[in-house]
């Protein structure tokens, strides 16, 4: 089990057990909070709160809800009632408005059974703002390992806002990822989910970890999905992992994703045709924080070495190298989008409204690694004798291409670098301070981003946490002696301030009004039960006027 404090234990308990519930409330049905509770998308003036709430009856019920400023709700701020039905999953949310800014509230709902555990939330400031906290996650696969990083994060009261990139749930089955024999926790249901009954069915049995229990229920989360929400690799037009003939109409299987995401989420965000999850958030005159769809609204369909250099591979080197030329063209198209048009135009709106506001701080939360990455030539030496043909090939394709200069995961913003580009220039158009906190490739890279600015400072820089479960480099490349893998990629990209290929965790991006700092928090031990006292390492930016910031250093 993921490990809790006793103060936290004791305080989610207590509250529950010791706040009567009120005479107004008291006609409500009987039945059970299945999940604690959990809010989200804090504003000024409002933030969205959640429950899962299953009736007795089994078919609906409405519950009560009321926030409050004192965990005793002795003068509660806001109230109502919201039904909890079957339809969604027993899900329920509200969107409280009229809330003050930069306040701290309790929130439960109610029932005839008694009330729910209390949480926690705050909404954002409104004008002058000091500092911000935001602790950011991706990549949480239920059957590698135990939930550390959660239940970490859930005990530091200093984290204001938690920003999760995606993979919040994984679609396989229990027979591929984690392969028989490799899982520490059995998922279910226990084949690959394709409808929606089985995608509430895994949201039901990752929200059951109480260590992420205990971050919903103490902190506002901002999120976006990935492609494991979905499918793996997904795009506008499906995804790699989706067999039409074996799984149906992938249209279909992406609205049952997409709604079981919006009803377990406290996410402030509408099932509509457009389909539209990006979104933008302001913390008062210090940040302004957009997030972004990466994954589906724009995405073409992702290029693949193996794929489309396997003609060519039993060729000589001449013929290899110009089959990658061909691809690199294609690559390279300046037509070529990764968040679409119409997002694009979006976030340049949204550069220009932060920068309007006077924020120094501009934050992208999405999905993939933004950063030019290289595969270090070593790479291949690092592989076990037993590598799979598929993980060998992939090495040594890895190898071969950064060796010519070229990037390796075009599944990332590698395989879209036009789009890439017009995101740096929009940010330096905008003289913003611009920090991308980023997920999915298990990996820890902490990078500096070249924008043209020719005098060693950087366009953007780029934190891409860990995965909180899910294994990285550190499953393949076991060869390595320690610091190997980290130091052959730093030597390999010269951008690259950090990298931990090694262990999973989670990162903490720290801002005031002159400098932002991150603290790589990082766990030896999630695949046992109880969790180590994780390793930290902090860097630091400056802002600076005019465009970009300076580069990372250690802290």
């Amino acid at each position: 089990m993921t490990v809790i404090t006793r103060r936290s234990a004791l305080f989610a308990a207590g509250l529950a057990a010791a706040v009567p519930v009120p005479a107004w409330a008291r006609d409500l049905p009987q039945g059970a909070f299945t999940h604690s509770v959990a809010s989200g998308d804090p504003t000024a003036d409002a933030v969205m709160i959640w429950t899962r709430f299953v009736p007795a009856n089994g078919a609906y019920g409405e519950i009560a809800w009321e926030v409050a400023e004192d965990e005793a709700f002795a003068v509660t701020l806001a109230r109502g009632r919201v039904l909890a039905r079957a339809a969604n999953d027993y899900c329920a949310k509200v969107d409280v408005q009229g809330l003050r800014p930069g306040r701290r509230y309790f929130y439960r709902f109610l029932s005839g059974s008694g009330p729910s555990p209390t949480g926690l939330t705050l909404t954002a400031p409104q004008g002058r703002a000091r500092s911000l906290k935001l602790a950011l996650f991706s990549c949480s696969n239920f059957g590698f390992g135990y939930f550390h990083a959660y239940a970490h994060a859930a005990a530091d009261p200093s984290i204001d806002v938690v920003v999760h990139v995606g993979d919040y749930i994984y679609e396989y089955g229990a027979d591929s990822y984690p392969s028989p024999g490799r899982a520490v926790r059995l998922v279910s249901p226990s084949v690959e989910i394709v409808g929606l009954q089985q995608y509430y069915e895994r949201y039901q049995t990752y929200r059951a970890d109480q260590g992420l229990q205990e971050l919903h229920r103490l902190k506002p989360w901002i999120t976006v999905w990935d492609d494991h929400e979905l499918a793996n690799d997904a795009w506008v037009g499906g995804a790699e992992e989706h067999d039409p003939a074996a799984e149906g109409d992938w249209a279909s299987r992406f609205a049952h994703a997409w709604k079981a995401y919006l009803d377990w989420m406290p996410i402030r965000v509408a099932m509509t045709p457009a389909g539209s999850i990006y979104r933008s958030f302001q913390w008062g005159d210090l940040a302004g924080l957009a997030m972004l769809d990466t994954r589906w609204v724009g995405r073409e369909l992702q290029f693949d070495y193996a794929a489309a250099l396997a003609p060519a591979m039993s060729g000589g080197p001449a013929e290899q190298m110009a089959a990658v030329a061909a691809l690199q063209r294609r690559i390279a198209s300046p037509e070529r989008t990764l968040l679409g048009a119409e997002q694009e135009a979006w976030l340049a709106r949204q550069f220009a409204r932060f920068a309007d506001a006077g924020a120094p701080w501009t934050i992208l939360g999405q999905q993939v690694v933004f950063a030019p990455l290289v595969a270090a030539p070593q790479i291949p030496a690092f592989l076990p004798d037993d590598a799979s043909d598929f993980v060998r090939q992939y090495a040594v394709t890895g190898a071969m291409l950064g060796q010519a200069g070229l990037e390796w995961n075009l599944d990332a913003w590698s395989g879209y670098p036009a789009a890439r580009a017009r995101v740096v220039e929009q940010a330096l158009q905008t003289n913003a301070n611009t920090i991308i906190l980023s997920g999915d490739s298990h990996n820890c890279w902490v990078s500096n981003i070249d924008g043209g600015l020719g005098d060693g400072r950087p366009g953007l820089v780029e934190v891409a946490g860990a995965s909180v479960t899910s294994p990285g480099l550190e499953a393949y490349l076991t060869r390595a002696e320690p610091g190997q893998r980290e130091a052959s990629m730093r030597a390999a990209n010269p951008g690259l301030a950090f990298a931990d290929l090694t262990h999973r965790g989670y990162a903490a991006l720290s801002l005031d009004r002159r400098s932002a700092s991150v603290e790589i928090v990082s766990f030896a031990g999630w695949r046992d039960p109880l969790a180590s006292t994780p390793s930290r390492r902090r860097l630091a930016v400056e802002a600076v006027r005019g465009p970009g910031l300076t580069p990372w250093s250690e802290a």
